[in-house]
This record gives structure tokens, C-alpha cells and sequence, in this order.
């Protein structure tokens, strides 16, 4: 069936946001005297904000310094991004130009507050391309729960197999099969997985490698 819609995770997806996201926790946890790893990083890539701060807690054991560290890790954020901004990932340009071409709907579909993903999504330049969202506090269930991509769904107004999830980490590829959506793989900082090849149609090295699956 044609690809008549695409969902859009964001971060490490649509922006090169991750990278910025894992700079800024290590710099706030050395500043608190602790550590982030890159396995912390990877167990939270995609979740919300929820989870987060329930994962931290069992790491730091206070509300308190928990609160503290996000705190933290948020102003760090901000700063390196006013620094040195934010780039968007390869090949996003020659696939929003394809989706234009051809009439492909799309909608942001992103696990982070939806101040921060318009914050991007301004910073970037993208803000015109983009005139859906869905966002992490706009659901009860962060991914790999499906809700916020049924969610996505309802807004593109199609059946699952008219559209196609976009995602970089195993969490949104989950949440993508639990709902019943072809989704195909763009890693960023996680590699593709067995498991993540079973859920996919595809692995592909960027944006723009996508458009031939549209194709089809």
C-alpha cells in the first residue's frame, strides 16, 4: 500500500539532539559528583520525561537530587545549544522536498516536552515543514507504549499501512510494531539489533535513503 503519511520521531531522528542530550547529563552528573554512562544513555534514549526521572531515582535515591540533576541537565542543554546550536540530520531536506513533491503528509511524533520540540523545530528552521506534533506530555504512556504514535495516526487520518514511522532508537522502532505501523531505522547512537531488524522494514544510513521505500 503507498506510504500516504510519515511519522517523525525528533531527536536524533529529525535534529542532531542526542549527542547534545548525553554531553549535557555528563556534565551535570560530574558537576554532582556522579556519572552517566553511555549504557544510561541508551536506556533512556526515547522514553519520557517520566521514566527518566524514575530511572535517575534509582540511580541517585533522592526526588531531591533527582530534580537537581534534570534541573541541571536542562540549563546545560540550553547553553551548549545557544553555544553552538543544533544541526539536522542528513538528508532531512531532500526528503521533506520529496514528501512536498508528492503529496506525503507528515507529523511529529517526539517523546520530549512539546515547548522543547517547537523550540527546535524553531531553532533549526524546520518550524515551516512540520504543522503536526505530537509530544511526550500529550500522552499518558511514553514509548515503547504505542500510544503516541496511534496518537500521530489519528492526526495523518490514515490507516496504519498507508503510513511509515521514522526512528533512531529500539524503544520508538517497538512502540512503532506495537502499533501495527511499518517503521523503518535510521540509527544514530544505537546500532541496529537483531531484534530491531525482526520490527523493521528497513535500516537505512540516512534521510534520504528513505525515499526509494517511498517509491515502491
Amino acid at each position: 500500500m503507498q506510504t500516504r503519511g510519515i511519522i517523525f520521531d525528533m531527536d536524533g531522528l529529525l535534529v542532531d539532539s542526542e549527542k547534545v542530550y548525553y554531553q549535557a547529563n555528563q556534565l551535570a552528573a560530574q558537576k554532582m559528583g556522579f556519572e552517566v554512562t553511555a549504557e544510561d544513555h541508551q536506556a533512556i534514549l526515547g522514553t519520557t520525561d517520566t521514566y527518566l526521572r524514575q530511572y535517575f531515582l534509582q540511580k541517585l535515591g533522592s526526588p531531591e537530587l533527582v530534580k537537581q540533576f534534570i534541573d541541571l541537565s536542562y540549563r546545560t542543554v540550553d547553553g551548549i545549544i545557544q553555544d553552538q546550536g543544533v544541526a539536522i540530520k542528513p538528508g532531512l531536506v531532500e526528503l521533506l522536498d520529496y514528501c512536498d513533491n508528492h503529496g506525503i503528509n507528515r507529523v511529529i511524533a517526539s517523546s520530549n516536552f512539546r515547548t522543547m520540540v517547537e523550540d527546535f523545530m524553531q531553532s533549526t528552521g524546520l518550524k515551516p515543514r512540520f504543522n503536526q506534533i505530537v509530544s511526550g506530555d500529550e500522552v499518558t504512556h511514553g514509548k515503547p507504549h504505542p500510544e503516541i504514535f496511534l496518537k500521530a495516526l489519528d492526526k495523518l487520518a490514515i490507516p496504519a499501512p498507508s503510513a511509515l514511522v521514522l526512528e533512531d532508537s529500539p524503544n520508538g522502532i517497538l512502540a512503532a510494531s506495537k502499533a501495527d505501523i511499518p517503521v523503518i531505522m535510521v540509527p544514530d547512537l544505537i546500532a541496529p539489533t537483531a531484534t530491531t531488524n525482526q520490527q523493521t522494514l528497513a535500516t537505512v544510513d540516512n534521510l534520504a535513503a528513505v525515499i526509494p521505500f517511498l517509491e515502491k
